[in-house]
C-alpha cells in the first residue's frame, strides 16, 4: 500500500504566517507511516502538488489544481478560506477543512480590549501623549462622554467560535448580549439573547456596541453599508474581526466623519494592507489594527493540535472537524 504524502505549506512573504519547521519534524515523528513534504517556496510546492493526497496551507490555487491528481484533502489553518473556493475546487470532491475555533479567546480578548479603550478614552488619551498634551479636562467635557461598560448592549453578528467567545466574556463587564446568527436557539433559556437575521435592523438600532464576527460570503459581503450604517444608534461603535468586505468602507468613513456613529475599531479591511492614502488612519474616533485580533500565546501549536487531530481521523476513516461547506463559503 502506497504511503500517504502530506504536503505542508504555510508560507507568507513577511515570514508571519511561516510554519516553524520544527513542527514538521513533530508531525513525521508522531505519524511514522505519512511523509510529510514541506518545500521553501511556491516552486517547490507545485512540483510536489502532483504527488500529494493531503495539503496542509496555501499550495493549491486555480492555476495548479489540474496537476492535483491525488489529492483529497485541503486543510488550512485560517478560519477564511476565501481563496480556496475558486469554481474548479468548489466543484471537486475534494474536502476543505479550517482553523475556525483556534482564534476565538484572542479575538474576544481584543474585542473587549478595544470596547474597554473606547469606554475610557485610552486612544485618545495616547493620541495626546504623543503629542505631549495633559488632557483632562477634554477628555471629561467632550464628546464622546466616557462609558460605564455595565447595562450597556453588545450586538453580535454572528455566533460562531469568535461570536460565541465574546458572548461569554462580555457579561463579566456587565454587559447585555444579543446575537444574530442564522439559526438562532428559540429557547428562553438560551445564552445570549439570539435573533434571526431579519432582525438584524432592530439589533443595529439597540446596540452599542456591534462586533462584527461572520464569515465573507456572497450574502454578508456589504453587510454595513449606508442604510446599516443610518440605523445604528447613535454613539454606537462598530467593531470588525471577520472581514473587510463586509463593510463599505466609503459609507463607514462618511458616517464617522459626520459623527453618525461614535467609532470604529477595525482589525480587518477591503485592501490588505490598508493603503497610506485611506483617511481611516487619521481619524481620532477609529482603532486601527493590522489584523491582529487572531494572534495570541502558541498560536501554531494549536494549530497543529487541530490538524493532528484531522490527520488521525483522516487515517482512521473517522469524520473531520471544521469541514468548510464550499458553496456556503464556510
Amino acid at each position: 500500500m502506497e504511503r500517504l504524502r502530506v504536503l505542508e505549506f504555510n508560507r507568507s512573504p513577511d515570514a508571519v504566517w511561516n510554519l516553524p519547521g520544527r513542527f514538521v519534524d513533530d508531525l513525521r515523528r508522531d505519524f511514522p507511516a505519512v511523509d510529510f513534504d514541506a518545500p521553501a517556496d511556491r516552486a517547490g510546492a507545485d512540483a510536489l502538488l502532483p504527488n500529494a493526497d493531503v495539503v496542509y496551507g496555501w499550495a493549491v490555487s486555480r492555476s495548479n489544481l489540474a496537476t492535483a491528481r491525488r489529492l483529497r484533502w485541503i486543510h488550512v489553518s485560517a478560519a477564511g478560506v476565501t481563496p480556496l473556493l475558486f469554481p474548479e475546487l468548489v466543484e471537486s470532491p475534494i474536502v476543505v477543512t479550517n482553523g475556525r475555533g483556534i482564534h476565538a479567546v484572542a479575538m474576544a480578548e481584543h474585542t473587549l480590549g478595544v470596547i474597554l479603550a473606547f469606554a475610557r478614552k485610552l486612544h485618545l488619551a495616547r493620541d495626546a501623549q504623543r503629542e505631549r498634551r495633559w488632557t483632562q479636562i477634554e477628555q471629561w467635557k467632550e464628546k464622546p462622554e466616557i462609558v460605564q461598560l455595565a447595562g450597556t448592549t453588545l450586538g453580535l453578528v454572528g455566533l460562531g467560535a469568535v461570536g460565541s467567545a465574546i458572548a461569554e466574556r462580555a457579561p463579566g463587564l456587565g454587559m447585555d448580549v444579543v446575537a444574530v446568527r442564522r439559526h438562532p436557539d428559540p429557547s428562553p433559556a438560551a445564552r445570549p439573547i439570539q435573533w434571526p437575521p431579519e432582525r438584524l435592523p432592530e439589533l443595529l438600532a439597540r446596540a452599542d456596541w456591534l462586533v462584527l464576527a461572520l464569515p465573507l460570503t456572497q450574502e454578508s459581503r456589504g453587510l454595513v453599508g449606508h442604510e446599516a450604517l443610518a440605523r445604528m444608534k447613535p454613539g454606537a461603535v462598530l467593531i470588525n474581526l471577520g472581514r473587510g468586505p463586509l463593510v463599505d468602507e466609503p459609507a463607514l468613513i462618511e458616517a464617522l466623519a459626520s459623527g453618525r456613529i461614535s467609532g470604529a475599531a477595525l482589525d480587518v479591511f477591503e485592501r490588505e494592507p490598508l493603503p497610506p492614502d485611506s483617511p481611516l488612519w487619521a481619524m481620532p474616533n477609529v482603532i486601527v489594527t493590522p489584523h491582529t485580533s487572531g494572534l495570541g500565546p502558541r498560536y501554531w501549536e494549536r494549530a497543529l493540535d487541530l490538524f493532528r487531530h484531522n490527520l488521525s481521523a483522516y487515517l482512521d476513516g473517522r469524520p473531520l472537524r471544521n469541514v468548510v461547506d464550499k458553496r456556503a463559503g464556510y
